[in-house]
């Protein structure tokens, strides 16, 4: 198969999205970058594929939430970071790379902030895909579905925001 699929998420804060269900169909794995808030979180995004996940600040760690993680995917290595422990990581989202710079991976992904962000430094991906979960700060929620095709080596970070107006509106920040 040319082209692997995968769920990027992070701060759903304790709430799956309906739309997460269909939005990440067929992928071959879900990384989550913290704040899951919740096992429950975790046990739906199960139904859908493999969850590999870190633990945010408002989590409650453990072995199934680690501070950091390193996972090996077809397209290479993938690091995990919430960010909260990296300083000023989340305002400079280079310093990810620096810190995870002895494990090689081709993609970082951390949260935090809310605030989509997707740019290579140094090679290497750093993304973080909005946070999931219900509104805060004014920020509209967001995830990606990241597509690679093992043909030409090419990533797509396909960015979804997530409406979660009762009226179905799109909210606006």
């Amino acid at each position: 198969m040319a082209i692997h699929e995968y769920g990027l998420i992070a701060d759903t804060h304790g709430h799956v999205h309906p739309r997460v269900f269909e939005l990440f169909d067929g992928v071959e794995a879900i990384f989550h970058a913290g704040d899951v808030c919740g096992e429950d979180v975790m046990t739906e995004l199960r139904t859908i594929a493999p969850v590999f996940a870190v633990a945010g600040n408002c989590d409650w760690g453990g072995d199934d939430l680690p501070n950091e993680r390193i996972e090996e995917t077809s397209f290479g290595k993938i690091a995990l970071s919430h960010g909260h422990l990296i300083p000023g990581s989340t305002s400079r989202p280079e310093k990810f790379v620096e810190h995870f710079a002895d494990q090689k991976p081709r993609i970082v992904l951390f949260g935090h902030s809310h605030i989509a962000y997707k740019r290579q430094h140094e090679g290497v991906w750093v993304a973080n895909p909005g946070a999931a979960g219900k509104p805060r700060f004014k920020i509209i929620p967001s995830l990606i579905r990241l597509r690679w095709n093992s043909e030409t080596d090419a990533f797509v970070f396909d960015q979804t925001t997530l409406d979660w107006s009762p009226s179905g509106r799109r909210i606006h920040g």
